[in-house]
């Protein structure tokens, strides 16, 4: 896609989270994954989706607005719509009114919506597939720092059978965040829920080991 029509970024930030340094050197990348958070009660993004889609932005603004931006996440119980969607319009609105309607067009051109995947593990499944259409052979992951660690083992279970090349994007300040504001029960909260997170997934790798055995 030719995005010579499109003006030079801005340095405005869409939120106070992750600021992408200058001289950052980034590998080369085909696209980016972004993974899906709760939506908040009106189906909106909540402060985790939303840091996660800042980080993706900047570095796929920083990338020259090219590549594609797969974002995962399906419909959970009692909301109206998908995680992915729900992202996909929020991204939409603050590079329109931020970043102007180039901006906007280019990536509505690059977006791809993933809505099958309730979790991380159905993430990397579900992607997988989409990713190998594009023959892309090497991808960014992106999410919150508390998460990237347990995303990239999943991922990198599909991924690299298949020659694909998983590089880590953690979009960091959730933590900050949450410490400034003294949210502690909610970072208790985060890190209960990552930690049970990974139990599973270790569960789950010790019962696959038994039934091949």
């Amino acid at each position: 896609m030719d995005n010579s029509h499109i003006p030079d970024p801005s340095p405005v930030r869409l939120f106070p989270f992750s600021p992408l340094p200058p001289s950052l050197d980034l590998p080369p990348l085909d696209g980016l994954i972004v993974l899906g958070a709760r939506l908040n009660p009106q189906d909106q993004p909540g402060r985790v989706a939303q840091i996660r889609l800042t980080r993706a932005l900047d570095l796929w603004r920083h990338g020259g607005a090219r590549g594609f931006v797969l974002l995962t996440g399906g419909v959970r119980p009692g909301c109206g719509r998908s995680e992915a969607r729900a992202m996909a319009d929020w991204a939409l609105d603050r590079v329109a009114g931020l970043w102007g309607e180039g901006f906007c067009e280019a990536l509505r051109a690059c977006l791809i919506i993933e809505e099958a995947s309730r979790s991380t593990a159905a993430s990397a499944r579900h992607t997988l597939p989409l990713v190998q259409a594009r023959g892309s052979r090497s991808v960014g992951l992106v999410t919150d720092a508390f998460h990237i660690h347990r995303a990239m083992f999943l991922f990198r279970r599909h991924f690299r059978s298949q020659g694909i090349v998983v590089h880590p994007l953690p979009a960091r300040g959730l933590g900050r965040h949450y410490w400034q504001r003294r949210r502690y029960l909610w970072l208790t909260r985060m890190a209960l829920r990552e930690g049970g997170a990974w139990v599973k997934v270790l569960g789950r790798l010790l019962l696959e080991g038994r039934r091949i055995r």
